[in-house]
């Protein structure tokens, strides 16, 4: 099956990008995020100062890009502004599947907001349980959301103060409403970055998470950047 999806992928003109094969690149430079459970969707824009170079694959030549990550040193310049909420994550928990065939979904949303010469990035996170701190705990201190890039780089957008859930038992779901700062090194990433992997890491466990929005920063940030 997996020579066939490969053999599939070459074919429509779509090269592997990364070792991992969790991302693909069209011959006109769309990204093709792949998932473990044989899906895929695109990324919705085109790889900004891309360089390809062939590489001899059993399945034949593809094109991988060799500078997908790219850093712009300009000044980074705020406008106030708020940027509509968009799901960023959702898809199953490892641990609440464990448990529950059906409920077991995790769903961050995010709002990106500029003030007072801060980018505020507000996670708002639901999780198909009502006991959800039995299973993650708390954000607190030591919290992040750990993101990984094509191109090989990876970003830790750190937490700094406590939050606890809210637990609605009755309706089986629970609530964490959290917000952190991006800073200079960060926004000149994540700007022209497309991201394929998360992980959160709560008071009691890190998991890693489905983004459907890997486009969102590359969207986002132009809105709130002047």
């Amino acid at each position: 099956m997996k020579k066939i999806f490969v053999f599939c992928m070459l074919a429509f003109g779509i090269s592997i990008v990364a070792s991992a094969q969790q991302t693909a690149l069209t011959s006109d430079g769309k990204v093709v995020i792949l998932y473990d459970n044989g899906t895929w969707t695109y990324a919705d824009v085109k790889l900004p100062n891309t360089n390809t170079k062939e590489v001899q694959k059993k399945d034949g030549t593809v094109a991988v890009p060799t500078n997908v990550s790219v850093v712009d040193n300009s000044p980074i310049s705020l406008k106030e502004g708020t940027v509509e909420k968009m799901a960023f994550i959702e898809g199953p928990s490892k641990k609440l599947s464990k448990y529950f065939k059906h409920k077991n979904i995790v769903r961050c949303d995010f709002t990106l907001t500029s003030k007072d010469g801060k980018a505020i990035l507000k996670t708002e996170w639901k999780v198909m349980n009502g006991e959800a701190y039995s299973y993650f705990g708390f954000i607190n201190k030591e919290s992040m959301i750990s993101l990984e890039l094509i191109g090989g780089k990876k970003i830790d957008l750190l937490y700094t103060k406590d939050f606890e859930p809210k637990e609605y038992e009755k309706y089986g779901f629970s609530t964490y409403s959290a917000e952190l700062e991006l800073n200079e090194e960060q926004i000149r990433l994540l700007r022209n970055s497309i991201v394929y992997k998360a992980h959160m890491t709560w008071s009691r466990r890190t998991e890693e998470y489905k983004v459907v929005a890997p486009s969102y920063f590359v969207k986002s940030l132009p809105q709130i950047l002047k």
